[in-house]
């Protein structure tokens, strides 16, 4: 496990990551904390389906679910 140690820049705290996590220059990332202290990044995606070839999210439970048919109030609880 890599360390890492945070600095002050202007009104920043900044943490450096090293050149193997392969991250761009202005690649945008989410980023979360956990209540214990946890901070995560998240890549932000601008189209996650942009290359999707068609049927490629589809298993055999989609295919069962588009075979029933409501006939009243099913889904309204």
């Amino acid at each position: 496990m890599d360390k890492v140690k945070a600095r002050k820049q202007g009104n920043a705290i900044m943490v450096t990551l090293a050149k193997k996590f392969n991250v761009s220059e202005g690649q945008e990332f989410y980023i979360t904390q956990e209540k214990d202290g946890a901070i995560s990044l998240i890549p932000k995606i601008e189209d996650y389906f942009a290359d999707v070839v068609e049927g490629e999210f589809v298993d055999d439970e989609d295919k069962l679910a588009r075979s029933i048919s409501t006939i009243g109030s099913e889904l309204d609880e």
